[in-house]
This record gives C-alpha cells, structure tokens and sequence, in this order.
C-alpha cells in the first residue's frame, strides 16, 4: 500500500502522492457542498448536478485538464533580472496528509516549501483552501502570489450542451475580497429561469486584502493558457472593479496578492473561500460574506478544522473494531465512514462516478440501512419504513432516492425494471427485526410509488400527471397498505414473473447492471435463489406473526397472487404462473382500495408450497456436472453457464446467492468452493466475478463488451467478494468465509493497489482499485464483520 497511518487512528500520509491517480471526497454534514480533491489539486465542486462552482471533473480530468484545478503561483524574483514561477499543480515531491474529512498536501522546492489544506468545514457551506508559503532559502525573498481556479457556475448538462451560449449568461462582480458570479439565467431548454445562485471564490492575504484580478479566462491565459497564462508570466495589469466587457465569458478566481517580502525562515500564508449560495442577490452576498468571515485568519482555519476531525471521528466512532492488526483497525474506519459518503454524495458526484445525477440507487439505499442499524437503530427505522413507500404495486419500485428521501423513477427517465430489487428491502428489514424483534412494525400502514410506469414498466400512462408520485384510489384518495403487504407484492410478483425456463425473469438487469441486453427471454437464476429465501424468510415471519392476529389485512387483488387461497395453479407451468401475473397486474391498474381479512395460516401454507417449488425447481434443473449453478439463460434462451465448446464459462453471483439463499446443499457448497477456486480465483489475489466468456455478449450484455478483468467483466469485484464470504460464513463454513474476506483486504493492501485506505468498487487484472469511496461492498463489509467476523485477517 502506499500510505502509512500515523498513529492517530485514520489519519494517514503518503509520499510522492503525485505519483497516483488518486481523488479525496470533502464535504460537510448534510452534503449540501460536494468536492473532490487530488495532488495536483484537480476535482470539482458542487451543490448537486445543476450547480457546480467548478468545471464538473471526470478521472480522466483530474489527472490531464487542467480546467478543473485548484491552481496557485508563486512568482519568486531571484534576481534583478530573473524570475523563478512555480505552479502548485505541478509535480513536486511531496507529502500528503489526509483524515476525516480534510487534504493537506506539503509541496517541496528549492525555495519555498508549500502546505495547502483543503477541507469544507462540517457545519458550513464553503471549502476552505488554506496555502502556507516558508522560505527555506539562506536568503530573503520577494514573492508575489496569484490564484488560479476557473469557475463554472452552471448545470453539467452545458458541459457538451451549449457550452458558449450557457457562459454567455454570465455575470460577475468584483469585490475587494474576490469575485461573485451570478449567471442571469438558469439556461434550461425546458425552461429557462432568473439566476438565483451567487456561486463565489473569495481570498485574503496574511495581513493584506487583494491587489487585482484577472477575471475572464481569455484575458488571464493569453497565449500561454492555464499552465503559462501571461498574466503571471507576462506580468499584465489587473482588474481593480468590474467592465461590462466582463460579461457573457467564461470566468476564472485569478487573483493577484501582490508582492511582498518573505524573510528567510519565515511564512506567509494566503486563505481562500469556495462555495454557493441561493436566494436573492442582497441575501446571497450577506450569507456569503458572513461565510466567510468564519474562516477568514489563520486562527479561525485552524478553529474550523479541529471541530470538523472532531464530528467527523465521533460520528464513525460509534463502532470500533479491535483487532489485533492495527493498521486493519484504521482501514476499516475509512470502509465505515464509506456508506455514509453514498448517503451525502449518492452514486454520483466523485470522479469516477461521473454517470450519475445525484442520490442512491434502490438497492444501495436498503444496503447502505445494514451498517445504520448498528450505530443508528431509529434512523434506520425511519428509512426503512420511508423506503417501502417506494414500491409500485406491480412489485417494482422507484430506482432513484434523493436526499430529502423523496423517489424519482429513474435517473435517465428510462422505463425499466431491475429483477433484483424485490429482495433487498426483506434483507435488511430480517436484519431489523433480528435487532430490535420488533414485529408490529409489519403493520405499519404506508402508502405507495404511483408514476406513469404500469405493469413491470411494459406499458406507460401518458395521461398521468401527478405531482406527488403517490398511488390513489378510483375515488382519488391516497391508498394505504401495510409494510407487510408491501413485502408481500414485492416477492410474489416476482415468483409469477418467469420466462420459459420458468425461471424469473432478468428484466431489465439485475444486481450485475451490465447484464442489460436480455430484456426479451433473459432469466435470472442467480436472484430466483433469493426469492426463494425470501419467500421462505417472510413464511417464518407470518409465523411469528400468528402469535398476535389469525387473520391479516390486505388488499384485494393481492389474492390472484396467493392462488392457493382460491384456485391454486400448477406452478410447473410458466405459462400458467404468466398468466396469473398479467391478471394481477391488469386488475391493479387502477384499484378500488377495498381490502379483504386473510387467513395467516393459509397465507403460511400458500408461501410456503412457492418457496419448496421454487429451490426444487433451482436444485433439479440449474445443478450442472461441472459443479456449480448456471446463473442464467440469455435473450436466445439459452444457458449461460458450463462448458462452452473448449471453455468453461462460470459466474460467482450465482454460487453466492445459491449458498445465501440455504437452497446449495452442503455438498453443493464444498464442489463449488473447489470450482470457485479453480475457475475464478486468481493467485494472490482473490474471485473473479466471472471467466473469461472469450467474446462480446450481445445476448445477455454490454458487460462482455468490456476488456476481460475490468467492472463487470471478470474484475474482482468487492460487494460480491464479500457477499460470498458472508454466504459462506452464515452457512457454517468458516474457513472458506475467512478465505474469502482476507484475500479481499490482502487486495486492498497490496503493493498492486495505489488507492489510498478504503474499499473501492472493484480490482482490475493488474490489481489496482478503481472507484473509490462510493460502494455498497463497504456495507457488507462491515456487515459481515459485526455478525460473523472473530479473527484477524491475515
């Protein structure tokens, strides 16, 4: 690994850190001010998708463009004649010390040795930016300092999409402690609005304000452009107030600190203020000048620091693992403050994860709930109970949650379905129930997720215009049924929603997102092992739940579904299970809201003649001789597993959910550990998400259009990694769950991975980690550990 910690629990350094291509996430509480941050002082900063301060910056920016660097210049006279520039993007050895949630990276030159702190404090809405100057030369030195940040002030759309027209709207003033930009217009070809955001970059000098500014990026770049702008380097004369020429460009924080002499040994330092604020013009410059008086001196920096380590330490402090491996100890603290980086960042927001537009993925949400009920039990109630409200009644869901825990359909307003999402939420609410044995809970009366979206996304309402997304009777009155029945529809939609091989349907993809190209005649075998457990999970809770009530509540269509109330069907038969589907979902349209009173022992009785068809059906026909579970069928019907004229073709997902569900029999466990381990597993390393298929997959998914060994082409894969040691383990096979979780860590730590400490999405063939911070295998992680885990990892 590249960093050391130091000591003090998760603060860690790393030297040369201009060696990697590494990104740090910043950002306050309530995540209402989103940055990232690299060595060369590279990453954004934003509020969310519409209103970035600075150019939006992609992995491939933070380590070439240098539009979206935090850039600053120290002009040092070593002569009468002789100037020495130094740019602080450039890579000069150094030494990075990071923690909770702060950067600070110390640049070493001839001259002058450089510390620059970035971090946002954790109860405000600015990043500071804090530069300290020493002269480590035998000589006094005259020094004149320029910053250099290119502000945005817009949407990401306008990136590729009006570009010039949307900087036209650009408006700035000047003040003599920066600048404020406040676009006339919110350009939207929707619906274009007023300007409400003063996005801003204010500066001082130790002991002095400062002297000028090159506000337009042209003017300031010159000939030399942003790594030589002639503003610097061809000395021109700055800005005192705003021009009318200023308007309609594209506008950069150059600021000009003037010149003055800095004593050998001696320091100066420079601070600069970063964020945005919404309301009208007078009020934003009120609360943008009140910001910034907070973090104006050095004192009040320093102040603002040790409170936001402070926050940030007692907030993750809540769990604390005591193994004997210190460094282990700290890492996990990185992988512990991950889930709660997704619930401010989302899926989106940092470099990598540059294909979002802001809040959690559905099952990132239930995931992310596994850590909160250890450290936050009622919170993580409310958010359950909350997320149920997210289900449509034809058993699937809002995919998008933002963060004020409202749900949008789907980021790219795509009508499409994941086959995987009805089991999630019974996942996590077990792991409730386990804690807290709180049963009533079921009988939580909530309502549901109503859009244009109608039976499984195959049809579309295109009268509906609804604003609230919440499901209404024929009589127009909010309809409400009980968390229980929530469950219920989630799981017995998807039993009846089968293909040919009357296995459930793949849909649109399932957790493996890039299996997206078998919506026709695609089944997944890999979630129909967990519909089974659930269905057998939510058998043992209506047990629990006879002891209080003999009857239960529900809404009447929902019987179609419990078909053995009435006319029970042979389940045998995929078309019959199709066409009891369509009859549920035809019926529920639109919905009268009646309810009928259900027998809990027939309702008993019904699930469980599904869960015992359902894994038989799994164990008869999914088994294959070369010991393991196929774990689909593609859009030609065909498997997608076993021997594959001189290849063999297997996947881990399968393996996992198949130990998971407790349908893999013991034997079953023991073959494909050893296939697992002669397939998948890599030498020092650890499992692959799948073999080597040889080819593009156009029948099942653009997966197997990516290079082998790379995102869901055969990486090693952290969330299924651990979920398979966490199969393992609640299986009884310890050894092999051991295994498992020590050779995920082992990859985490190697000499191979240059990330700095956390658990990234995934390890590519090389063994290098890619997305960082924003993954749900750190929920499992941690998960795992709490319920299973006694040793140390090796």
């Amino acid at each position: 690994m590249i960093y050391k910690f130091t000591g003090n629990r998760e603060e860690f350094v790393v030297e040369n850190s201009h060696r990697y291509n590494n990104y740090f996430p910043l950002t306050n509480k309530s995540g209402s001010l989103l940055s990232s941050i690299s060595p060369n002082l590279a990453g954004d900063i934003k509020k969310d998708k519409d209103y970035f301060l600075t150019p939006p910056a992609t992995a491939i920016d933070i380590k070439y463009n240098p539009l979206v660097r935090r850039d600053f210049f120290i002009k040092i006279k070593v002569s009468p004649t002789k100037e020495k520039i130094i740019r602080l993007s450039d890579p000069y050895p150094d030494k990075l010390q990071a923690g909770f949630f702060y950067h600070k990276i110390t640049k070493y030159t001839k001259l002058v040795d450089v510390e620059i702190l970035n971090f946002i404090p954790y109860n405000l809405d600015i990043e500071v930016m804090q530069i300290k100057v020493k002269n480590k030369s035998k000589k006094n030195l005259n020094i004149t300092a320029y910053s250099a940040i290119p502000l945005y002030g817009r949407s990401e759309t306008t990136l590729r999409d009006h570009r010039h027209v949307s900087s036209l709207l650009n408006r700035i003033d000047l003040t003599k402690n920066g600048i404020l930009l406040r676009p006339a217009l919110l350009f939207n070809e929707e619906g274009h609005s007023l300007g409400k955001t003063t996005y801003f970059c204010l500066a001082k000098g130790k002991g002095s304000e400062i002297k000028g500014q090159f506000p337009v990026l042209d003017y300031f770049c010159g000939k030399g452009g942003l790594l030589k702008p002639d503003a610097v380097y061809k000395n021109k004369k700055s800005a005192k107030k705003k021009r009318d020429s200023f308007d309609g460009k594209e506008i950069i924080a150059a600021f000009d600190f003037g010149s003055k002499l800095l004593k050998k040994e001696k320091q100066t330092s420079y601070i600069i203020g970063l964020g945005l604020a919404s309301g009208a013009k007078k009020a934003c410059r009120n609360k943008i000048t009140d910001l910034f008086s907070k973090i104006d001196t050095n004192k009040k920096v320093k102040k603002e620091l040790i409170a936001t380590k402070k926050y940030w330490q007692t907030a993750f402090g809540k769990i604390e693992f005591n193994f004997k491996d210190k460094n282990y100890n700290n890492w996990l603290r990185w992988v512990k403050a991950q889930p709660a980086l997704r619930k401010l960042f989302g899926c989106s927001f940092l470099p990598h994860f540059d294909y979002g537009k802001g809040g959690r993925g559905w099952r990132d949400l239930w995931q992310d709930a596994l850590v909160l009920l250890h450290y936050e039990p009622k919170e993580a109630k409310k958010l359950i109970i909350n997320s149920f409200s997210g289900i449509r009644l034809d058993g699937s869901n809002a995919t998008i949650i933002k963060k004020d825990n409202s749900f949008l359909s789907d980021r790219n307003k795509i009508s499409r379905v994941w086959s995987d999402h009805g089991i999630w939420p019974y996942l996590t609410l077990n792991s409730y129930l386990e804690q807290s044995k709180n049963i009533n809970i079921l009988s939580q009366q909530l309502p549901y997720f109503r859009d244009s979206h109608l039976m499984r996304s195959t049809r579309i309402d295109y009268g509906f215009n609804q604003k609230d997304f919440i499901l209404r009777t024929t009589k127009n009155k909010i309809y409400k049924g009980s968390l229980l029945e929530h469950l219920l529809i989630q799981n017995l939609t998807s039993f009846f929603n089968v293909g040919s091989h009357n296995i459930i349907k793949l849909e649109s993809a399932d957790w493996n997102d890039a299996l997206d190209m078998a919506s026709n005649y695609g089944e997944t075998v890999t979630f129909s092992f967990m519909y089974a457990h659930n269905l057998k999970g939510i058998t043992k809770l209506m047990k629990t739940l006879k002891r209080k009530k003999n009857k239960i509540e529900i809404l009447k269509e929902l019987t179609l579904l419990l078909d053995s109330l009435d006319k029970p069907i042979n389940y045998n038969s995929f078309r019959e299970k199709q066409k009891q589907l369509k009859k549920y979902l035809e019926s529920t349209i639109q919905i009268s809201g009646k309810k009928v009173k259900v027998n809990v022992d027939a309702v008993i009785f019904d699930l469980e003649k599904k869960y015992k068809h359902l894994s038989g059906w799994l164990l008869e026909k999914e088994w294959l001789n070369k010991g393991f579970f196929n774990g689909y069928y593609d859009n030609a019907g065909k498997k997608c597993a076993g021997k594959n004229k001189a290849k063999v073709q297997m996947m881990l997902a399968p393996q996992v959910f198949a130990i998971m569900s407790g349908v893999a029999t013991r034997d079953q466990i023991k073959k494909i550990w050893q296939s697992a381990n002669k397939y998948l597993k890599d030498k020092n390393k650890s499992f692959r998400l799948n073999t080597n298929f040889g080819s593009v997959y156009p029948e099942l998914g653009r997966a197997f259009g990516f290079s082998y060994g790379d995102k869901e082409n055969g990486a090693f894969f952290s969330h299924m990694i651990i979920m398979f040691s966490y199969a393992l383990y609640k299986r009884g096979f310890r050894k092999e769950g051991d295994s498992v979780i020590n050779s995920l860590y082992g990859m985490a730590k190697s000499g191979s991975n240059t990330t700095y400490p956390q658990l990234p999405e995934y390890f590519n063939s090389q063994g290098q980690g890619l997305y960082s911070y924003l993954t749900g295998s750190a929920s499992w992680y941690i998960h795992t550990l709490l319920k299973f885990k006694k040793s140390k990892p090796c």
